[in-house]
């Protein structure tokens, strides 16, 4: 699937060098992204961030199998996410850079979305377009500007979507909790804040901020650090 996304990509942009609808990933929000690297030389962590490949080799290499390793991976895995820019449609005509073009995530310096034309309106338009290119249909009747329009359009609706899929999914769980009663799981702490601190909840993927000195429901909680060499005499209430 890859390698026909990026077939199709270098194809269209080769005959097509102004009207190729292309995807690109820009590379991580770079204040964000030097704040993360900062953390991880002061945490003692060899972190390669040159490509989405070197961080996942970097986040396997750093850190082991056992329990306590795969929660602190999870976690950054999670801090690594956050500086992560979203994937863009553009009209090749529209963006001149060409260094601009590049796909960070799948470092790939030319990609599209050409696969799934049942499902995305961006693939059928790229599918007129190679069908052009092979000389069997005809040139869409879009300029670059024009072109650039549906791609917009084509990013506004994937961010919806996306926006909606991240409310639907805190909408269940909380349905979730309300019907089950409360939840016991292990979670690893994100940040520490004066009154409060953020966490991971390993087993449901949820970051949560606990308030240290707030009860929403009239009962004390308890948090307690139970990792292997940890006397329970320190856990914290």
């Amino acid at each position: 699937m890859l390698l026909a996304n990026m077939a199709v990509a270098h194809k269209t942009h080769r005959t097509f060098p102004e009207r190729a609808l292309l995807r690109r990933h820009p590379p991580p929000q770079t204040k964000m992204l030097n704040d993360l690297v900062e953390f991880c030389e002061q945490m003692g962590l060899p972190m390669d961030f040159s490509s989405a490949g070197a961080l996942n080799k970097s986040l396997t290499k750093t850190f082991g199998d056992d329990k306590y390793s795969l929660a602190r991976k999870e976690v950054l895995t999670n801090m690594c996410s956050r500086p992560m820019q979203m994937a863009l449609y553009f009209c090749s005509g529209v963006l001149q850079d060409q260094t601009q073009f590049r796909h960070y995530a799948l470092n790939v310096p030319l990609y599209t979305h050409f696969t799934s034309p049942i499902r995305r309106f961006a693939d059928v338009l790229v599918h007129r377009l190679l069908a052009a290119a092979l000389g069997y249909g005809e040139l869409p009747d879009l300029e670059s500007e024009a072109l650039q329009k549906q791609a917009d359009h084509c990013n506004d609706r994937r961010m919806a979507s996306k926006r909606v899929q991240e409310l639907s999914t805190g909408l269940f769980f909380a349905i979730l909790v309300k019907e089950s009663g409360p939840l016991e799981s292990e979670a690893m702490v994100l940040g520490v804040l004066n009154q409060a601190f953020d966490v991971l909840v390993l087993r449901y993927g949820v970051q949560k901020r606990v308030y240290c000195n707030v009860s929403t429901t009239g009962r004390r909680g308890q948090v307690k650090d139970l990792r292997a060499g940890v006397p329970r005499a320190s856990a914290m209430t």
